[in-house]
């Protein structure tokens, strides 16, 4: 599934760790990775982080923890990461609706 905010086409991937772009000019904020030095994929190849930071979804919402992985062709949506940071998907053939777990608002 994928979710485009401003002009943006973000994949929601139940495989992905964190969020992660190859967009550096997605970000509001960006910093040194840390010790999140690189990426591993289903095929065992690894990608170097370059840095992690914020990205604004909407007027409302933003992204904080997001790798940015310069030579990612995708931008990455974490299932996992979306869950742990109080929300739920709520998938259908042809749909996807991620809500507050709290309030069941609709975030997108």
């Amino acid at each position: 599934m994928n979710y485009k905010a401003g002009g943006k086409h973000w994949v929601l991937d139940s495989g992905c760790t964190q969020h992660m772009t190859g967009n550096n000019g997605m970000f509001t904020s960006l910093e040194d990775p840390g010790d999140k030095e690189q990426v591993t994929f289903g095929d065992n190849s690894k990608i170097k982080v370059i840095g992690l930071g914020k990205i604004a979804i909407s007027n409302d919402l933003s992204n904080s923890n997001v790798l940015f992985v310069k030579s990612l062709s995708f931008n990455l949506l974490s299932i996992a990461q979306l869950c742990d940071h109080g929300l739920t998907c709520e998938f259908d053939k042809n749909y996807v609706v991620v809500r507050s777990e709290k309030d069941k608002f609709m975030v997108f």
